[in-house]
């Protein structure tokens, strides 16, 4: 039999790709064991994208402002109020804050 090989593509979101390629004979076992290995060797890679998005996103929301903390209590309070009140009484609007 001839040999082949299974290919695998990669593209990261800023356009880049990245090639993986598993030598495979052609019988239905090594075809198998190819796509296993190029799983592994995919998922290894998406492994690391995601535990530095991860890193970003947690650095990121470690700078919340205590502007933001005293809006979001503030927001529970008034949600707090609004259900103590009868149901018969339709919820008042609220005014959305414009953030810059």
């Amino acid at each position: 039999m001839a040999a082949c090989e299974l290919q695998g593509e990669l593209k990261y979101r800023d356009g880049r790709t990245s090639q993986f390629t598993v030598p495979a004979d052609g019988s239905l076992k090594a075809m198998i064991t190819g796509i296993k290995k190029l799983n592994a060797d995919i998922s290894e890679v998406l492994t690391t994208l995601v535990e530095q998005e991860r890193g970003s996103v947690e650095n990121s929301t470690a700078d919340v402002d205590d502007e933001e903390e005293a809006d979001s209590d503030e927001e529970e309070r008034t949600t707090e109020m609004a259900t103590k009140k009868s149901n018969s009484e339709p919820p008042k609007k609220r005014m959305k804050t414009l953030r810059s």
